[in-house]
């Protein structure tokens, strides 16, 4: 049986009670996505722009331009793909953070994407790309792309997971390039003031979840409190305070004995009574970026 053990201190958790909050079924259809084209200055016209749908998303395009909004979250994604990311070879940004979330925080309010009051700034990322000249061995970088991230605040509480998101490209002329917005519509009160489990309690529960056969030792690296939100391609009922540990699985065994052989997150229901499940994520094995690669993208928290 593997064994556990936590490596951090857990969150301050300010609060002994919080709201769960339910939340809107997302508007995903077809007059949905034109309505958020046409905010990016898109014209929405299927006579202009071409409209594909599967299953799992709806996408608009005009040109290089393209909005996608996922049926399941109501997610939206906007990008100018012949800008977006995109390196011409000789572009670099070289404005700083504070000038990058000033710009942001204009997109975001001009494409009336979220309430800014309902959100604060989680990091700034900065896209770098280089060469490197084998026989002189000289490497020049240079950053091609800044993303400032904004994460959604409900009742003072930041959220976690991957959804309750913002993020906003912007290029070295400090142009919009691209957002991403998974955010879903909370509606009413589901349960009011709801007592809250402790720390311990949900590392018990983790425990038990990683509880069976096999050996290795499974670390908590991180613990933090907040409400949750899914990813783009999760139906969600609820809005419930969460506490997210961050796991790392080490092997204990045979010659990858002390190597880290997983990642993983576990998703404990802080409230007592808690409406539904917050179902772990499955372990994922996250392979080393390859040393060669002069591609990559530095973050920092604002």
């Amino acid at each position: 049986m593997p064994t556990f053990e936590l490596m951090t201190k857990w969150p301050r958790v300010k609060c002994e009670r919080a709201s769960i909050y339910q939340l809107a079924s997302p508007r995903a259809d077809r007059k949905s996505l034109v309505e958020v084209a046409r905010r990016f200055g898109l014209s929405g016209d299927r006579k202009t722009g071409s409209l594909y749908e599967d299953a799992r998303l709806t996408t608009y395009s005009e040109g290089s331009r393209e909005v996608v909004i996922h049926h399941a979250s109501g997610g939206v994604r906007f990008h100018d793909k012949a800008r977006w990311q995109v390196d011409d070879g000789v572009s670099h940004v070289e404005f700083d953070d504070a000038t990058a979330t000033r710009m942001a925080r204009r997109f975001v309010e001009a494409h009336e994407v979220v309430a800014l009051s309902e959100c604060k700034v989680l990091r700034v990322t900065r896209l770098n790309v280089g060469t490197a000249e084998v026989r002189t061995r000289r490497v020049q970088e240079r950053v091609i792309d800044v993303g400032v991230a904004f994460t959604r605040v409900v009742d003072g509480i930041p959220v976690e997971g991957p959804g309750g998101k913002v993020m906003v490209y912007i290029d070295h002329k400090g142009e919009l390039t691209g957002i991403d917005r998974l955010w879903r519509s909370a509606g009413k009160v589901r349960m009011k003031s709801v007592p809250l489990r402790s720390p311990e309690a949900v590392q018990e529960e983790a425990v038990r979840q990683w509880t069976g056969p096999g050996s290795g030792r499974v670390t908590v690296e991180d613990a933090r409190f907040g409400y949750f939100e899914h990813g783009w391609d999760v139906s969600q009922r609820y809005l419930q305070p969460a506490y997210v540990l961050s796991l790392a699985i080490m092997a204990t065994e045979g010659h990858s004995a002390g190597r880290l052989v997983a990642r993983s997150e576990f998703w404990g229901a802080a409230a007592e009574k808690s409406p539904e499940r917050l179902a772990p994520r499955k372990s994922k094995i996250e392979p080393q970026a390859s040393r060669r690669s002069y591609r990559s993208r530095d973050t920092t928290s604002a």
